[in-house]
């Protein structure tokens, strides 16, 4: 097994979230920061010949394939390791991003009562 530098911080996943945390310990501590993904990053022209919505949104091209690999899901430590067979509200993506890559810019209306 391979050894790497050591890191201060780990951060698990390169999507809005992870890299803006990233983004922001690098600027205000001295820590070293590792972020770790799965998956290929996408180029401009991959986005602009080959992505579209259906591919996205209907197909969940860019979804964990979970014929591939198990995703698992269990309501409490005592429950059995379940695994999950079919999309619901939880979509684990592959790629750098995360659910900001995959999103398809779908965003409900505000409704009153948020206002």
């Amino acid at each position: 097994m391979k050894n790497l530098p050591h890191a201060d911080i780990v951060i698990v996943g390169a999507g809005w979230a992870g890299l803006l945390m990233a983004k922001e310990l690098g600027l205000r501590t001295p820590l070293s920061i590792v972020v770790l993904e799965r998956g290929p990053g996408h180029t401009e022209t991959e986005y602009a010949n080959g992505m579209d919505e259906l591919e996205h949104s209907i197909r969940f091209s860019m979804m964990q394939d979970l014929s591939l690999e198990t995703v698992t899901i269990r309501h409490n430590t005592n429950d059995r390791a379940y695994p999950l067979r079919q999309y619901g509200a939880f979509l684990p993506g592959t790629g750098v991003g995360g659910a900001g890559e995959h999103w398809s810019a779908v965003y409900p209306r505000f409704l009153p009562d948020v206002f």
